[in-house]
């Protein structure tokens, strides 16, 4: 054991960590000021900056742009370019692009192959799991399973504390302006109604 070293060094004396002074890297920007106006509606702004974003390399720019084609906000709704993007994404460990491929087949927008869905739905899972304070990200994926697979939950845990943790990083998410998640809240609270009847 070094008798020299100092449990009670104290790092702020010789570094200054002052939020505002970092520089983010540019993909980061283009990001962030994508989203900003994505939740305020300005969809056609969202994705200039999305695309500017996915250029630089930005993994969550890419999958941004599969839910906005997906969607359909503020250009034709576009299920080849949006599950384009979110392969892209999920190669890189998007998890909701994962689990957006798993949306689309098995709603029938790609064609309809419900054991593929249920993988990709199983894979974002796991990939949940490892990442269970990413409140953007998580919760969407716990959902799917909650919701399609809710017997399976057992097999990586309490299946009532996952949805409670599901339910949990939604609410963060609502608490922090997300607009878009009132209606997943409604699904995960009828999904873990389900899960205590059983």
């Amino acid at each position: 054991m070094n008798d020299d070293y100092n449990n009670d060094y104290d790092f702020e004396d010789d570094f200054d960590f002052d939020e505002e002074e970092i520089d983010l890297p540019e993909d980061v920007i283009y990001l962030d000021e994508g989203a900003d106006a994505y939740n305020k509606k300005d969809y056609e702004k969202a994705i200039s900056l999305y695309e500017k974003s996915a250029s630089l390399g930005n993994v969550t720019a890419l999958s941004n742009l599969g839910y906005c084609y997906y969607y359909g906000r503020s250009i034709p709704v576009d299920k080849e370019k949006a599950k384009s993007y979110c392969e892209e994404a999920a190669i890189f460990g998007d998890i909701p692009a994962v689990y957006k491929l798993g949306d689309m087949y098995r709603n029938g927008d790609l064609p309809k192959r419900i054991e593929y869905s249920h993988k990709l739905y199983r894979r974002a899972f796991e990939m949940a799991l490892n990442d269970r304070d990413n409140y953007y990200a998580a919760p969407d994926a716990m959902l799917r399973m909650m919701k399609y697979y809710p017997d399976e939950l057992g097999e990586y845990g309490d299946k009532l504390a996952i949805s409670l943790k599901c339910i949990q990083g939604i609410k963060k998410r609502i608490a922090e302006g997300d607009q878009y998640s009132q209606k997943v809240l409604q699904d995960a609270k009828e999904c873990l109604l389900k899960i205590i009847d059983e």
